[in-house]
Parts: C-alpha cells; structure tokens; sequence
C-alpha cells in the first residue's frame, strides 16, 4: 500500500513537473510569435505610438533648437523629442537644484550687477557647493544629450519614413478614447499662452497637460505672480517688486514659452501623421484594382465625378458614403498627390502643415525676450509683469523679422501651394449621379468636373 502511494505520488509530481515546462515553452513560443507578428504589423521603427492617454511620435527637430529648449529650462529638450520621463525627471532635478541653491536669484543679481549679493545668496547654504557642482555638470549634459538625441532621432524618423509601417488611429478602453484628427496649430499654442497644458488637452494629450497644468500652478503658487498682476493693474510698482519671489518668477517665461511651442509642433505633426495614415489608407483600399480605365467605358448610361480634397476625416465620410448609395469600390479610385518643396509660410494651418514656419526662431527669442524682461524689470520702474511682456513681444517681433529676412534672402519663384492633396475618381450610373454629386459637395470637395460618356 506504501510503495502504491509513493507510486501514485511520484507520478502525479513528474506530471505535474511536466506540464509546469509545457505549459512554460508554450508561453515562450507564443511569447516569441506575438513578438514577431507584433513586429511584422507594427514594423521595425514606429513613426508614432496612439495610447487613450497621450500620442507619442518622431518627428525631424532640429538638434540646435532641441539644445536651446534644454538651456531655457533642463527636460524640455527632451520633451520636445519624445523622451517624456527623461523630460520630467530632468525638470524635477532643475527645480530642486535651484530651490536649494537659490540659482535664480543668483542669476539675477548677477545680470542686474549686484555681484556681492549674488555670491551672498548662493552661500546662505552649508551645501551650496555641492549644489553648483551638481546643477553646472548635469546643465552640460543635458545640453550634449538633447542635441545627440536630436542627431538620432532625425536618422530615425527618415528610415521610419521609408519603412511606412502602419498607424494607428484610434484607441480605446473603458475610462477614455483617443484618435487621431487634425487641428489647428496656432490655436493650440493659442491656448497654452493662456494657459500652460490647456495646449496638451486640445490635442489631448493628457500626461502632458498633467505635468504642465500641476507645475504651472506650483510655480504662479510659489512666485505670487496673481499678486504681482493685480498690484500692476493697479500701478502699485514698487508693490510687485517686493510680492513676487524672484526664484520662482523666473520659470515663468520658459513655462509659458514652451508649452506653447510644444503645442504648436505636436499639432503640426499630428496632422502630418493624419495626412500620411490616411494617404496608405487610401492607396492600399482604393489602388489595388488594377483594371480600373482611364477611360469611360462603351457605356451610356455611365457617369464619371473628378473632385479633389485635401486629407481630411470628410474625405473618408464621402468614400463611405458613395458605398452606401450603390457605388462599388472597383468604381472608385483615390490618388493621394505628393507636394513639393514649398516657401516657408508664416503659420501652419490645418490644411497646410509641413512645419516649415517661421515658429521656432520666433519662440524661442520670445521665451528669451520675457526672460530678460522679467529679470530687468525688479530695477526698471514698471515691475516684472509689464517688462516680461515687453519683453515677450519684443523677441517674438525680432523673431518674426529675423525669419522674415531670411526668407526674402532665400526667396524662390515657387507659387503659393495648392490646396489640393488628394484626387478622388468616381464612375457611378446615371440614376446615382444626382446622389453622387452631393456626397461630394456636402463633404467639402475643393472642385469637381462631370464627365459623361
């Protein structure tokens, strides 16, 4: 009876041993076969990443303004490039830095000429030294690393390109919905000069709009800058001198010009995106039927509809449509146009976003101008709120000039560019003809020429 149960026992164990290994190479093979059908579907370098809290994507930046963006303010060159917990983590080590340090009131006695006072405030700490050591060797690398990142990043985003792996588009799950569409550029970075992470919320984009929302409130907290506003409306000078902090004043310009900045850049390359995901769309569903004529068949009762679009969520809506009505895929036919190099514009719009415009030099001296401005204005008579502003304006204007000036150096005899990206072809019988036409006007087509045969 013993050596029955140490049999039974025994046996039970090795099949139990036995199927803990399967059941272990079973996860490992399915494991390495998701991996590769993950791959296969996904491709080898995503261009962007749609979650239902935030869109992540490789877009070119230019790795000066990436190393500019990190000296204004560590992490946000890193931002701009995607690397979003490097950003936050690098941001949270500048803001510790420098409350330890009191840095920011150094840096202002130091521009203003108070040198004494200066040394003074960064040995008011038994550590101080340490925290300049600290804050001068991780500044320089955050700096190197931004631009370096910028440099592989922009060889990515080309192979990325020619890889043309898929997109997504929308996402869901059960506490929020994401997808991609397109908006307006300026009214984003619009937004966020208002309000910092209002921006993020408008191309939603909502860990973003947390960490920018939360920061923001900490620093016009810290830096009583809603005082500083009301005793500057009420002329009160020397008032708002006195109220606001300047460790704290001094974030404000970088956190009111980045956000803004951020915004514009992600909108535009939201759109870009929007523009090539449904350019694939289209060629793969409304390209494949190689038999389709360039010319009307012997068939009198058939009409032909040439219209343009620009890539839009329209377009798609009037595709779906001539499908409902009794139009047949095999009668339609979509060529998405290329576009060619064009001149610089002074803003991107929802039409027409390549991020060519003159934003980048303009955001970054305004940023640099509120800097200045909120620095000299707790000597100069009218405060730092007014001289920020001053300031502010001021460097967007020497900005807009400077891109201005460069363009007209650079000018070429190149038209302004059509709004035309997509031509849509539609053979439908006469009796669908009326029905045709408006689902083509009611869905905002550009033109259109009927052609009878």
């Amino acid at each position: 009876m013993e050596d029955f149960q140490f049999s039974f026992k025994h046996r039970i164990g090795k099949f139990m041993t036995e199927l803990y290994y399967s059941n272990i190479c079973i996860q490992m093979e399915w494991a390495w076969h998701y991996k590769t059908m993950t791959t296969q579907h996904i491709g080898r370098r995503r261009r962007a990443y749609l979650g239902v809290l935030h869109l992540n994507l490789i877009h070119y930046v230019n790795p000066w303004v990436a190393a500019a963006w990190s000296w204004f303010m560590p992490g946000f060159g890193h931002l701009l490039l995607g690397q979003y917990v490097l950003g936050w983590i690098l941001f949270v080590w500048e803001v510790l830095i420098n409350a330890h340090s009191n840095f920011n009131v150094a840096i202002l006695y130091s521009l203003t000429g108070r040198f004494h006072d200066a040394t003074q405030v960064l040995q008011q700490h038994n550590s101080a030294d340490y925290w300049i050591l600290t804050y001068g060797a991780v500044f320089v690398f955050t700096l190197v690393h931004a631009y370096k990142i910028a440099v592989d990043n922009n060889s990515l985003y080309e192979l990325s390109g020619k890889e043309n792996a898929p997109i997504a588009t929308f996402d869901i799950n059960q506490i929020e919905w994401n997808y991609l569409t397109k908006r307006s550029p300026i009214v984003g970075a619009l937004w966020s000069l208002l309000i910092p992470g209002i921006g993020a919320i408008y191309t939603h984009r909502v860990l973003t709009a947390l960490f920018e929302i939360t920061w923001w409130n900490v620093i016009i907290i810290k830096s009583h800058l809603l005082s500083g506003i009301e005793y500057t409306a009420l002329g009160n000078f020397d008032k708002v001198v006195s109220v606001l902090d300047p460790e704290w004043t001094l974030y404000i310009p970088a956190m009111l010009g980045f956000p803004s900045y951020f915004a514009y850049v992600i909108t535009v390359e939201r759109n870009k995106l929007f523009d090539k995901e449904q350019a694939n769309y289209l060629v793969q569903n409304y390209q494949q039927n190689k038999q389709f004529p360039l010319h009307l068949k012997d068939d009198a009762g058939k009409m032909r509809f040439v219209a343009s679009f620009n890539h839009s969520v329209y377009l798609e809506k009037a595709i779906t449509a001539l499908e409902s009505i009794g139009v047949v895929r095999e009668d339609i036919f979509v060529a998405p146009l290329d576009k060619r190099n064009q001149k610089s514009v002074w803003f991107d719009t929802v039409e027409r976003s390549d991020g060519k415009s003159f934003f980048d030099g303009v955001a970054l001296l305004a940023a640099l101008g509120c800097f200045f401005g909120t620095v000299y204005g707790f000597i100069l008579h009218w405060g730092p709120v007014i001289w920020g502003l001053i300031g502010f304006a001021g460097g967007g204007v020497i900005g807009g000039i400077v891109k201005l000036l460069r363009g007209v150096l650079q000018a070429r005899s190149q038209g302004n560019a059509p709004k035309m990206e997509v031509v849509l072809i539609v053979d439908c019988a006469d009796d669908l003809a009326r029905r045709t036409e408006e689902v083509l006007w009611s869905n905002y087509a550009f033109g259109m020429s009927k052609i009878r045969n």
